[in-house]
């Protein structure tokens, strides 16, 4: 069967040597007779560019000249955007889904800025900046957006009953460059008995691939929590994880990472891996990554916050009441929103203990926060 270009392939490998002539060659009369006079070369336009923000790019650059416009709408740019950009966290209002915002950490400062989304559905994962959400149309049907460029389409009909939306996962392949759905099949008894598969731009159906495995009683998932690192899909039971490759479509078993009695806890992708961070008292927090060859869980580091909890009153909130929500630089800035009344964003630095905030301009009092990327990925008209 033949491959139908569902994707833009946007985040296709570049090239080593990048060639920015033929950027130029199409470009418009004006441009050319100014050619002559540039006083920058152009790899050092490429790189500038490289280095604003993926809504910039969109809403500015890209119009300055018919050549910046080639420039941001390749498939070498776009990749290397993607490559250079830090992941930031979606914020969505649940009273008012439209109302989306994102943040993110650029040299240092934490800056927030407000999408257009103009959709009423709640997102529940996303990846290189395409987002997953119910057909508002098609109760069985999925759409895939651009947040950013509002580019959309819908995908093929799933062939079973939707009863929760949030079941369904997106997750990249890298080495293939493909880009699956991915949800689980549930048994009577609660245990995993399929992974349904979609593979965009390939598959026209959805596939099922049985779980080989002897799944211990313990894995029995009810509340269906997930994460998605790098081209890895994780489910967690009770003593097990479930993870997916979405490359080699395997299945493996994981043990959870150690747990004490009373002591909460949460997944969080981290970049390509996966981490768990634990509170063992209000101002102490472990976080632990996963190494996904060796199926083994190391204690990466431990935030002591009582140096700066005078910090978290001044911005008139207790720690007590301060959630994790997630990572916005692997490794170096998690971010925490306040409860119960979610008016707040806070970015911690792990490094530095600076504290930086920034309060939603919305009257909703809850708030849905999802890793995401600003990206230029787009999709192909007529998909």
């Amino acid at each position: 069967m033949a491959r139908k270009n569902y994707l833009m392939e946007d985040a296709s490998k570049p090239n080593t040597a990048i060639s920015m002539d033929r950027y130029m060659c199409c470009c418009c009369k004006r441009c050319a007779r100014k050619r002559q006079t540039r006083h920058l070369p152009p790899e050092l336009v490429f790189q500038f560019l490289l280095e604003l923000p993926a809504q910039a790019l969109h809403h500015v650059m890209r119009r300055v000249c018919r050549e910046w416009n080639l420039i941001v709408h390749s498939r070498d740019f776009i990749h290397h955007h993607l490559r250079n950009s830090t992941s930031g966290v979606l914020i969505q209002d649940l009273v008012s889904a439209c109302n989306l915002f994102y943040v993110e950490m650029r040299r240092g400062c934490l800056e927030i800025c407000k999408l257009d989304w103009g959709f009423e559905q709640l997102i529940w994962t996303s990846c290189n900046g395409l987002v997953l959400v119910p057909d508002s149309k098609l109760s069985n049907n999925l759409c895939l957006i651009n947040p950013l460029t509002k580019q959309q389409t819908i995908l093929p009909p799933y062939f079973g009953r939707m009863v929760d939306h949030s079941y369904f996962v997106l997750v990249f392949a890298e080495a293939s460059m493909e880009y699956k759905v991915v949800r689980v099949r549930v048994g009577n008894l609660g245990s995993i008995v399929q992974i349904v598969v979609l593979t965009i731009g390939v598959d026209e159906v959805w596939r099922c691939i049985d779980v080989h495995l002897v799944l211990p009683s313990e894995i029995l998932i009810a509340s269906m929590e997930m994460q998605v690192t790098g081209g890895y899909v994780h489910w967690f039971g009770k003593n097990f994880i479930l993870t997916f490759n979405a490359e080699t479509e395997a299945v493996r078993l994981f043990p959870r990472p150690p747990k004490r009695p009373k002591l909460y806890g949460m997944f969080l992708a981290m970049g390509s891996n996966l981490s768990y961070v634990t509170q063992s008292d209000v101002f102490v927090v472990d976080v632990w990554e996963m190494n996904l060859e060796m199926g083994e869980w190391i204690m990466m580091l431990r935030l002591d916050l009582k140096p700066v909890s005078h910090l978290f009153e001044d911005l008139s909130c207790e720690l007590k009441t301060v959630t994790i929500y997630g990572w916005l630089e692997a490794r170096e800035v998690l971010v925490f929103g306040t409860w119960p009344h979610q008016r707040h964003c806070i970015a911690y630095n792990v490094k530095t203990r600076e504290i930086q905030s920034i309060e939603f301009c919305t009257k909703a009092s809850v708030h849905y926060f999802q890793a995401h990327v600003n990206s230029l990925v787009g999709l192909v008209a007529g998909f």
